[in-house]
């Protein structure tokens, strides 16, 4: 819409000017109707106005020196001029102040008419041409990180709000309706939409979230961000642009406050430290319900601070390491390459869905662990802890199995045939083949299976069980590559 003013000594014409104005089927507002052109000019001073028609024969200030206070305000505002003078004297003047049409007293309609149409096809051809050069300068201005500067006529402060650019179309055909379009700027540059709000009128944030929301453009944010320097323009556009993906705890478009993302570089990281702490803790104890309510609490708390989402990701990434290395899974094809995936990941709830079937995982291994044999339970430790040196009968039973020592070995032998520590040590000099062949020095294989502190015994122990020493198997290694 164009907001118009008519000014004109005589009410009566002033007043039938703008009945007649609001009678035409024009995307126009009649703001004000003044017989003072003093009173027209403190208004224009204080609001936006696209076009005036106005009388040139007034007191106080008349129609030409109103028009040359209003380019200076405005020099994009369009006039149309009122006249009773049929010589039209004042038309040299008035052209060269930019003004092309002349209207006289008493208006026809239909010569309204035309006049306002075209007029208004100006005014907003010239608008356009503005914002295209105010873009062109906002956008040399982000990329040159403040060298370029503004124009000296660009206004602040101002609000601006940022958005993922795959959201532009849909949102500038939204705000299309918005009274004051002619005061925004609506862009995208670098993947990240903008719109700037020049209006003093406090509308446009309320407008903005509900056209936005009842178009239903799928989960995104846009951050809206308060701006009064050059300086804040470049910290506010960067800060934005770099938490876009905080999209990733919401489920559909919300606008959000700079104010809720600003604190990133002082952001603590106490909170994913003590999450991990507590949860390993309850793992370890079996407690999987607790530690799948700790999970739930603290994905819970990440939404409500906007946590850092690659970070996030990074760090459910190191936690399930640690949960898979140091517990026995059956993992399920959900987790095969489980870490890129992770990065991937678009929505909190998926993330928090790959800990939260973990720790079921793990659940239905303690469950069937449950139905195992005491020599089974044992078999499976050796494989997890060989490579710890104090790993024994004693150690199970005091730090996993909770059972008494004697009972454990003697059972274990009675279900296997063999002794655990000849079972121990076979599994250990397997493991060892095994990494000789990658080629790792010896005593790096001694440490690597629970030798690390008896290098001699561990080469005892390799040619008791395989009847040769580790230097003689990597030679039969060797001569076997070459035949």
């Amino acid at each position: 819409m164009k907001n118009i003013l008519v000014v004109d000594d005589e009410p009566l014409i002033a007043n039938g000017v703008a009945n007649l104005v609001a009678s035409f089927d024009f995307p126009l507002v009649v703001k004000g109707i003044y017989t003072d052109s003093e009173e027209a000019l403190a208004f224009c001073q204080q609001n936006t106005i696209d076009i005036v028609i106005t009388d040139i024969n007034m007191p106080k200030v008349n129609g030409l020196a109103l028009i040359k206070n209003l380019k200076a305000i405005n020099p994009a505002i369009q006039i149309i001029i009122l006249t009773g003078f049929g010589s039209f004297s004042f038309a040299k003047e008035a052209m060269a102040l930019g003004v092309k049409f002349f209207l006289e007293k008493p208006v026809f309609p239909s010569k309204l008419s035309e006049a306002l149409a075209e007029t208004i096809e100006r005014s907003e051809r010239r608008q356009m041409e503005s914002t295209l050069y105010l873009k062109q300068q906002i956008e040399q201005y982000i990329n040159s990180c403040g060298e370029e500067p503004l124009p000296e006529s660009f206004v602040f402060p101002f609000c601006m709000y940022l958005f993922d650019s795959k959201f532009y179309h849909a949102v500038a055909k939204r705000i299309e309706s918005y009274e004051n379009h002619h005061e925004l700027v609506i862009g995208h540059q670098n993947k990240v939409g903008y719109i700037l709000n020049f209006s003093t009128e406090n509308t446009f944030n309320l407008f903005f979230k509900t056209k936005v929301q009842a178009a239903h453009l799928g989960k995104g944010i846009a951050i809206n961000c308060w701006v009064d320097t050059p300086e804040k323009f470049l910290l506010s556009y960067h800060l934005g642009k770099r938490n876009l993906d905080k999209e990733f705890y919401f489920d559909t478009f919300e606008v959000i406050q700079e104010a809720q993302i600003s604190q990133e570089n002082v952001y603590e990281n106490s909170l994913y430290m003590e999450y991990r702490e507590k949860l390993l803790a309850l793992i370890d104890k079996g407690e999987l319900t607790l530690a799948q309510v700790l999970t739930e609490n603290f994905f819970s708390t990440c939404r409500m601070e906007l946590y850092p989402v690659q970070l996030l990701r990074l760090q459910v990434n190191d936690l399930l390491s640690a949960i898979f290395e140091n517990h026995r899974i059956k993992k399920d094809i959900y987790f095969d390459d489980y870490s890129p995936k992770i990065m991937l990941l678009n929505n909190w709830h998926e993330l928090q869905f790959m800990l939260l079937h973990c720790i079921d995982l793990m659940r239905g291994s303690l469950d069937d662990s449950e139905n195992m044999q005491l020599s089974q339970k044992v078999n499976l430790i050796i494989e997890e802890y060989y490579d710890h040196e104090a790993l024994s009968l004693k150690w199970i039973a005091a730090h996993l199995l909770y059972l008494n020592p004697e009972y454990l070995g003697k059972t274990y032998y009675k279900e296997t045939g063999i002794r655990f520590n000849q079972k121990l040590a076979e599994y250990r000099i397997k493991k060892a083949q095994e990494l000789l062949k990658k080629n790792y020095k010896v005593y790096e294989v001694a440490a690597m299976t629970g030798f690390s502190n008896a290098p001699e015994y561990f080469v005892q122990t390799f040619k008791k069980i395989t009847g040769m020493t580790p230097k003689k198997f990597l030679k039969q290694q060797e001569k076997a590559l070459l035949s």
